[in-house]
């Protein structure tokens, strides 16, 4: 059986969405009838091995050890680990005849500002037929100019480019002269079915009837009194899933923040993945725009609200009265259902180069 390799990022902390698309790309991979795995990524040798068990106790505590372990129990009974850890600089030659070919997918794996991502996700490493990418994110609309030679040689190095974003294609073919394809994020390459299956309560309580924030960055006063006024005429309780240690909900994983996801009777998000899950579970929703990132990244969520033709749930051009409108998801799941065809058709079609 053939044996493909998944480069993602695994190194910048613990998040839902992250793990989420990791998992589904790699469920997606291996319907083709191959073997996948996805490698694991660490700084050096020095940090990731050589650490005295009372450091790593030390790290272990201040990293907030509940939530790691709720990604330690999802990561067990769902995502398939290399045996060999991949350590920047050091040893990614070692990996390239281990596997048949290499996907970069998804997330934004390919964000030039991000200081984890490399070479190593465009799998520079090894021979350019066995190069591949799904729904790779670059995450934002333009490449700075000190990091557009990078970017050009590693793209070019690529056998067949798939990315998410709209931008992306522009970027891709007028920076790098390649052409490329576009498709959705793996998470919705698989049913709201399968991800049932994997779902569980948080071990902290869910209210009967909620609504549900989970904002990546802060929560701005004049979203918060939104939301507040938009729950009081839902006549639900709100509940806060936040990336902030120290909340009530922080202290979770995947598997528990689908649930939430899927029992809540209303969702305000400004997390690409939060909008993803609220359209895969057919929820009612509100999109708001972040506001604290040094970095725009919205592109992704431009193309996510065009390509299903919801738009009109963004925050800033609602009022309470029309947050409220119920969300027609006959059109979404007729798009829905053909994007995952095109996108399953092209695993398929690059599969055939393995």
């Amino acid at each position: 059986m053939k044996k493909v390799a998944i480069l993602t990022i695994t190194n910048s902390g613990l998040n839902f969405g992250n793990r989420l698309q990791n998992y589904a790309l790699q469920e997606a991979i291996k319907s083709c009838g191959v073997e996948v795995e996805t490698i694991q990524s660490a700084k050096s040798v020095k940090c990731s091995v050589l650490l005295s068990a009372a450091r790593r106790k030390a790290k272990l505590l201040l990293k907030n050890e509940k939530r790691r372990q709720c990604f330690k129990q999802f990561d067990k009974s769902y995502v398939k680990y290399a045996d060999k850890v991949r350590y920047e600089n050091i040893n990614e030659s070692e990996f390239a005849d281990r596997y048949d070919a290499f996907v970069a997918g998804s997330d934004q794996v390919w964000n030039p500002n991000f200081h984890f991502n490399s070479d190593f996700e465009f799998a520079t490493f090894a021979d350019k037929c066995k190069r591949f990418s799904y729904a790779a994110s670059i995450g934002v609309s333009e490449i700075k100019p000190e990091h557009q030679k990078d970017f050009i040689k590693n793209i070019q190095g690529m056998r067949a480019i798939s990315v998410r974003e709209s931008d992306s294609i522009e970027l891709v073919e007028k920076l790098c002269k390649r052409q490329a394809q576009i498709h959705v994020d793996p998470t919705m390459l698989l049913s709201r079915e399968d991800y049932y299956k994997i779902e569980q309560m948080p071990p902290q309580g869910l209210p009967q009837k909620y609504l549900l924030v989970y904002f990546l960055g802060n929560v701005p006063v004049k979203y918060r009194e939104k939301i507040n006024i938009l729950a009081d005429k839902l006549g639900l309780e709100v509940v806060e899933l936040s990336e902030l240690k120290g909340t009530k909900y922080y202290d979770i994983g995947p598997q528990h923040f689908l649930y939430a996801i899927n029992h809540a009777d209303y969702i305000c998000t400004d997390s690409f993945h939060g909008t993803v899950f609220s359209i895969l579970f057919q929820k009612q929703f509100s999109i708001f725009i972040r506001t604290d990132n040094d970095v725009p990244m919205n592109s992704r969520i431009e193309t996510l609200v065009d390509k299903f033709e919801v738009r009109d749930r963004l925050a800033a051009q609602m009022d309470v009265d029309s947050a409220m409108k119920p969300i027609d998801y006959k059109k979404i799941e007729e798009i829905l259902v053909s994007e995952r065809k095109k996108s399953q058709e092209y695993l398929h079609e690059i599969s055939k180069m393995w």
